[in-house]
């Protein structure tokens, strides 16, 4: 097997687990630091991340199809770990879920696709 497809994999895992882990923080035990930032900045970053690990995953997992094809799927699975990492925050003290992280998660994996789309396609 590719050992950059593995090391692709690997990459969207951890950074999951990563994301996750972030999220399992109780409210009260939130670094001061992030109190300091803009929240929405922050989760579309993260998420543009995500999208990032994802396209370059996806593309070394199916090779055959189009950018575009890529570009959506990386879109749709980033977005659905949104819908996860802010409903799985109801089980944890001081966490609720928010509307407009998700939406922001979303605009940060789309961001991420689509500039991974026009840069691949620059390529060919």
């Amino acid at each position: 097997m590719n050992k950059y497809l593995l090391w692709a994999r690997a990459l969207v895992i951890l950074f999951v687990i990563a994301i996750l882990g972030g999220s399992s923080i109780q409210g009260k035990n939130i670094p001061e630091a992030f109190s300091l930032t803009p929240d929405k900045l922050i989760h579309c970053v993260e998420y543009a991340v995500l999208g990032f690990l994802l396209f370059r995953w996806l593309r070394l997992e199916w090779p055959g199809q189009t950018t575009n094809t890529i570009s959506v799927i990386t879109f749709l699975s980033g977005s659905l770990m949104g819908v996860v990492d802010e409903n799985y925050q109801r089980l944890i003290p001081g966490r609720f879920p928010d509307f407009w992280d998700w939406v922001l998660d979303s605009v940060g994996v789309f961001l991420a696709a689509a500039l991974m789309n026009v840069m691949a396609k620059g390529k060919t």
